[in-house]
């Protein structure tokens, strides 16, 4: 049986060349730390029950007192935990606050508020696990809706957040609220003219200089330039203080070769507030944006002589791979006493996308201590810089260091995994799972790794075991749904079964060319030729369907349904891609 499990070689949580911009916040040093929940409750507790303790020092009890609390007492718990959790970044706490307050809390704020707070710590299944069950319990609050599609936008499925708004107006047609925000979504993801459609049906009193200025960027994409200048100008006439549309009307008419009204706004910006860092970010900002990278670097040198202004300036340049000018910048940076330690880690990316120093970048990365906001990154980055050059055994303690420094942290647990599945060492890969699933017995993602891990030793039905186990916890978990749905399709058993579990893998990930190829398959054993032939030449067609296995399944489902030329086509393919029988694929080309 072909199994469904492709075991990455390596996963980096982040890439090497997708270092972070530092926009906004060049010197934010707030700490973070953990918030004593258990403290907390006791202290609370204590309050409830009235009971103030003076004088001498008192036994701690042998076992722990078992608090029953009301609802009411439970709601102003969870509520005080989640604020405190929030302000000292705790995780943990934010989402024990969460889950109590499901059962007691009636009110979107705190969802909101915990759910935002997981988004900007890039926790999305998190947040949306949170938000669709908040939804379930107040069912008509737009903002927790606005929340759900914002964490699939930032997992770049923009069309499930369109689908999610497109519910909630659908449930609420006279909400203009949710067409406007609607509006704006399409502008994000580049659907203009549906942008521009509902922009304008918007009546006056909901055109706000916001509303505009988003306006103004749909139309600028129907190639509309002077319309969207009628809107900013509306916008800044409005709002004075709304420097973005400033900026936007004046790089649009920069474009539109109205270089003197667009110096003017410029000018006039600086004239009002000469040391105000932002407007020459904006500066600097906008003349990169226009190609023009000497008067940008032009701005960088003449503009506040601040570590923020600086290095928010030099990673601009990072963005738009202006290395050179962005090196100057930081080296310069680096000389001066009391430098951010992140210097070095700006001056890495340089080194590895520009001056393609591997050593270079890592002895610069592992220049930032461990006090550093960035050395979680940094550390990661090493890792796989290491995993990467074939200097494994020099990546394995950084990850241990990982492990030990962020406990809490699963990322590093899957590296060790995936280190060792790199040189298929599958015993060693196994004990290291089984170790992450004794802190986090009921995670998906280890259960998964075990599964794929068991199946790649040619353990298939106990691999199989574990798939079904986490199908039934995880009901939405693709990779399992995938796994079990295909394996049941090989075996030619429980084929409805398969089918269900397969649709609705391909419902919560409609775009990948595996899931589709195993639904094909299950259609197929079950005669469903058609219905297979439709779903395998989509599957062809994605990324990730360029694959030996899939262009197999084309050729047998082909020839099933009388596509001779098709059928050699998708052989020869699977040929192409070294399939892992070619023997047996031969045997079919030659018997066709």
């Amino acid at each position: 049986m072909r199994s469904r499990v492709r075991l990455p070689h390596f996963v980096a949580v982040r890439p090497v060349t997708a270092f972070p911009s530092m926009r906004g916040d060049p010197l934010d040093t707030s700490c973070r730390g953990t918030f004593l929940r258990g403290f907390w409750q006791s202290l609370f507790c204590a309050a409830l029950t009235v009971q103030v303790l003076t004088g001498c020092a008192r036994s701690m009890p042998a076992e722990p007192v078992q608090w029953d609390l009301t609802p009411e007492a439970q709601l102003t718990y969870a509520t005080l935990l989640l604020d405190q959790s929030i302000r000292h970044d705790d995780r943990e706490g934010v989402l024990e606050a969460s889950s109590i307050l499901l059962t007691v809390d009636s009110r979107p704020q705190s969802f909101i508020d915990a759910a935002a707070w997981l988004i900007l710590n890039r926790e999305n299944g998190e947040a949306r696990n949170l938000l669709e069950k908040a939804i379930q319990r107040i069912p008509d609050d737009f903002n927790l809706y606005l929340l759900l599609a914002e964490t699939w936008i930032n997992e770049g499925n923009n069309d499930r957040a369109i689908r999610i708004l497109q519910e909630y107006g659908q449930n609420h047609p006279d909400s203009r609220l949710i067409q406007q925000e609607l509006a704006i979504l399409y502008v994000k993801v580049g659907r203009f003219a549906e942008a521009d459609h509902i922009f304008s049906s918007l009546p006056q009193k909901m055109r706000t200089p916001f509303v505009r200025y988003v306006h103004a960027q749909a139309l600028h994409g129907l190639n509309k330039p002077w319309v969207a200048i009628r809107e900013l100008r509306l916008a800044v006439k409005e709002s004075p203080e709304f420097l973005d549309a400033w900026f936007e009307l004046a790089r649009l008419l920069e474009q539109e070769k109205a270089y003197a009204k667009a110096s003017e706004i410029y000018a006039s910006l600086l004239e009002q507030d000469p040391e105000n860092e932002d407007i020459w970010i904006r500066l600097v900002d906008g003349e990169i944006q226009l190609g023009r990278g000497e008067k940008a670097f032009e701005y960088a040198c003449n503009g506040p002589d601040t570590f923020g202004f600086r290095l928010t300036a030099a990673t601009l340049f990072l963005d738009a791979k202006l290395f050179r000018e962005a090196e100057s910048l930081l080296t310069a940076l680096k000389e001066r006493p009391g430098v951010p330690d992140e210097v070095n880690f700006y001056l890495a990316a340089i080194a590895f996308e520009y001056h393609k120093d591997i050593q270079a970048t890592l002895d610069l990365l592992a220049a930032i201590p461990e006090g550093n906001r960035f050395y979680d990154r940094a550390l990661r980055l090493r890792i796989q810089l290491l995993h990467d050059a074939d200097r494994r055994p020099e990546a394995l303690p950084l990850i241990l260091h990982g492990q030990e420094l962020f406990p809490e942290d699963r990322d590093f647990r899957l590296m060790e995994i995936h280190l060792f599945l790199t040189d298929d060492l599958f015993n060693e890969a196994l004990k290291a799972t089984d170790a992450a699933l004794q802190r986090w017995p009921d995670d998906e993602k280890f259960l998964y790794m075990r599964g794929s891990i068991l199946d790649s030793q040619g353990k298939k039905e106990e691999a199989f075991r574990v798939m079904e186990q986490i199908v039934a916890s995880h009901p939405d978990f693709v990779p399992a749904l995938n796994y079990v749905g295909y394996s049941l399709a090989e075996r030619g058993k429980d084929l409805d079964r398969a089918l269900t579990l397969l649709q609705n893998a391909v419902r919560l990930a409609p775009d990948h060319g595996y899931i589709l190829d195993s639904l094909a398959w299950a259609q197929f054993h079950k005669g469903m030729f058609d219905a297979a032939w439709e779903t395998i030449s989509r599957a062809v067609t994605l990324p990730d369907g360029n694959d030996a296995a899939i262009w197999d399944h084309y050729g047998d489902i082909a020839a099933s349904c009388g596509r001779p030329e098709e059928a050699r086509k998708g052989w020869e393919r699977a040929l192409k891609q070294n399939h892992p029988q070619p023997d047996e694929v031969r045997a079919k080309l030659e018997k066709l």
